[in-house]
């Protein structure tokens, strides 16, 4: 595939260049097509953009702007992001864009979308967007997840008006609805007693124990290792997640973020359970013998194999409804922000063990517990005065 840039000095003395790509051969017409773009900047600009042009060509993914849908930018755009996407955030984008975005308004030339029609989708999805069928819940998608959609949108275009597809991005004048405060469940010290109690003697004790006392996620409990679980030292190292949607396929990622790559100290009690659970770890292994699938998992099924997070957060939710409990197993991550902040933790500490970058997203999520702090802060001062 050829292409070239050619100068273009306007009448002004203005100075631009032509990108000139061919096309190939007409199989209608016999007669060699030829792709032109003007591009207003400096010559490097325009090889660059010459060579992006040559690599859609060569890989199949240019159509002539002019007659692109949004469904065929869509699809080419997510192929070409996904290589960036964990394997849960791109099944996610999958299914709001095929099963929400693309329904609706995939069927237009991408030149021709406007805000109104983008604000019309979610207007819709906001009265009647479900498509799962469940006959427990309505037909209308949360604020949350329309918000969730715009953002995949927004980004997608926003390419398109980079790569000149379009001249504006469409979806930055809309108004997407804002994302649903939901009421934060978490548990007091009694209810933390009961739950660990019930799942004594469950494979699942050991995620559930250290959701409490560790503040960490599911997928970097999950994916715990026993060289990162330190038991002399008394830490923890955080080092990777599982990212798992089917069964027996386990697929192991550094955490997204450099806050997630943390070190968390443990407590006594921490230590001793460790300890305790690795010498039954090794018996069962011993049972098992060649059978045994060692990946060196602190939290596992008997065998060794990988707890599938879906199966784990489902397991969970059960049996604490059982209780009378409505919490699910990443509310006992906010468990445990709640009762170090009420313990009078400072919220650094506390966005440090928890992975946060930022120690206002800490603030935000646990605002709730801040007003009793508050109290005990002002309590506290005047007795160190008297």
């Amino acid at each position: 595939m050829r292409g070239h840039v050619k100068k273009r000095v306007g009448k002004t003395g203005q100075v631009s260049w032509d990108i000139v790509v061919s096309l190939g051969r007409d199989p209608v017409t016999g007669r060699y097509k030829q792709k032109w773009e003007t591009i207003q900047g400096t010559k490097k600009e325009a090889e660059k953009r010459l060579a992006e042009l040559i690599q859609q060509i060569n890989n199949g993914m240019y159509s002539d702007p002019g007659k692109m849908t949004v469904a065929e930018y869509l699809t080419w755009w997510l192929n070409d992001h996904k290589k960036n996407l964990t394997p849960s955030t791109c099944k996610s984008y999958h299914v709001g864009i095929y099963k929400h975005i693309i329904p609706v308004i995939g069927h237009m030339p991408l030149i021709k979308l406007q805000p109104v029609h983008i604000q019309e989708m979610y207007s819709k999805d906001l009265a009647e967007g479900r498509k799962d069928n469940k006959k427990t819940v309505g037909t209308s998608l949360s604020p949350t997840t329309v918000l969730y959609h715009h953002r995949i949108l927004h980004k997608a275009l926003e390419q398109a008006a980079r790569l000149q597809l379009l001249s504006r991005n469409p979806a930055d004048y809309v108004d997407p609805p804002k994302k649903e405060k939901k009421e934060m469940v978490v548990l007091s010290e009694q209810e933390v007693k009961l739950l660990l109690g019930t799942f004594k003697d469950s494979y699942l004790y050991m995620p559930v124990f250290l959701a409490v006392y560790t503040g960490m996620r599911m997928g970097e409990i999950l994916a715990l290792t026993w060289p990162d679980a330190d038991v002399n030292r008394g830490i923890i190292q955080v080092r990777q997640n599982l990212y798992q949607r089917t069964p027996g396929e386990p697929l192991f990622k550094q955490p997204k973020t450099p806050g997630s790559r943390r070190t968390i100290d443990i407590s006594p009690i921490v230590v001793k359970t460790l300890r305790e659970h690795k010498k039954k770890q090794a018996e069962e292994r011993l049972a098992w013998g060649a059978g045994y699938k060692d990946y060196g998992l602190v939290c596992c099924l008997q065998d060794g194999s990988t707890i599938n997070p879906p199966t784990l957060s489902s397991r969970f939710r059960v049996i604490a409804q059982r209780l009378g409990l409505f919490v699910t197993f990443h509310g006992l991550r906010h468990t445990h922000a709640s009762l170090l902040l009420k313990a009078g933790i400072p919220p650094k500490i506390v966005a440090e063990r928890l992975g946060h970058s930022q120690i206002s997203i800490t603030q935000d999520l646990y605002s709730h517990v801040m007003p009793g702090m508050q109290k005990e802060a002002a309590r506290q001062l005047e007795e160190i005065l008297k």
